[in-house]
């Protein structure tokens, strides 16, 4: 597959999709970006993640039809093509309906996301889960190569994934591919995860994470950010909250490393971006679990703000299309009763 914004067909796209919209689906906030067909962003929107499915489907077309108007503005009688959403849960791509999902976004299970935003804006939709968005759009950002195999690691509210072969997400065989803040690691031990287990990645690698950590230290409840900046000013339990959450993150990687092989792991989220207070242990923690072979892996730090919106878009590539619909033509696809 190439390396052009939206990948194999770029040239194909721009010339039948003039305009796409993609969406960032997430559990505290959803962005929006308006591409041309050629992967360029023409105008971008957000707004909080509203609780209950039907309150975030409303919000997901709101977003949609505000970036419908902006082209509108500039091209009178122009209109969106298309509609790709990267979605946290695990997602259905033949219908584009969440197959599962954690409490992190409540009722979300069983929403006919695709079939629903059709409805209401009459545009043709296609829906993954966020983080394969998410890789989708970074690969093409840091101009990797897309023969390179690369592993994404999100680390937000929570911890997801992606594995790129050719360009390609590998969904897995019952779509949950990619869900690695599941696996568990050393530095989580005792605390309780969003799926409800102990010892999960996610559980203290997490932004939410973080407040886990801080608070299992006789700590207060506070936010992430309010933790980072008692960390930046010195207190030391707010340290090592951080530093707890960078090394659950590095024992998590390293290990994937050592099972994967990728030629490079890209980090993004909010948590990676508290920079230097974090990286620096996560690194030490992902270097210190590597096997000789793999020491040599590049560890890098995501660098698009729109990237799940550009991978989101890239769904109408309709070869990349072609490629992920072969991998989930089998019936552990289907929701389980």
């Amino acid at each position: 597959m190439s390396n052009s914004p939206l990948g194999t067909g770029a040239a194909l796209l721009s010339a039948r999709r003039p305009f796409l919209i993609g969406i960032d689906l997430g559990g505290t906030k959803i962005a929006g970006a308006l591409l041309s067909g050629a992967g360029e962003v023409l105008a971008e929107a957000r707004t909080p993640t509203p609780a209950g499915a039907d309150a975030i489907v409303t919000a997901v077309v709101g977003l949609a039809q505000s970036l419908r108007a902006t082209i509108r503005a500039d091209h009178a009688a122009a209109d969106v093509d298309a509609i790709g959403i990267g979605s946290a849960g695990v997602v259905d791509i033949a219908t584009g309906a969440i197959l599962d999902a954690t409490e992190a976004i409540p009722g979300w299970r069983g929403t006919a996301l695709a079939e629903r935003v059709t409805a209401a804006t009459g545009r043709p939709v296609r829906v993954i889960n966020d983080v394969h968005a998410h890789a989708l759009g970074e690969q093409r950002a840091l101009d990797i190569p897309s023969a390179h195999s690369t592993l994404l690691v999100a680390v937000g509210t929570g911890i997801g994934g992606s594995f790129l072969v050719g360009g390609v997400p590998l969904l897995g065989a019952h779509s949950v591919g990619g869900h690695i803040g599941h696996v568990p690691t050393p530095a989580a031990a005792g605390i309780r995860c969003s799926c409800g287990a102990l010892g999960h990645a996610e559980g203290s690698g997490s932004g939410t994470g973080i407040t886990a950590n801080y608070v299992a230290a006789g700590g207060e409840a506070l936010d992430g950010p309010a933790i980072v900046a008692r960390a930046s000013a010195g207190e030391q339990r707010a340290r090592d909250a951080v530093e707890r959450s960078a090394r659950t993150v590095g024992e998590l990687v390293g290990g994937l490393v050592n099972t994967l092989d990728p030629h490079n792991v890209i980090l993004s989220g909010g948590v990676p971006d508290i920079g230097a207070l974090w990286w620096d242990g996560f690194e030490r923690a992902a270097r210190a679990e590597l096997l000789p072979r793999t020491r040599g892996v590049d560890l890098l730090l995501g660098r698009s703000a729109a990237a799940a919106c550009r991978g989101a878009a890239s769904l109408w590539d309709e070869r990349l299309w072609a490629e992920l619909l072969a991998q989930v033509d089998t019936p552990p696809h289907r929701p389980l009763s």
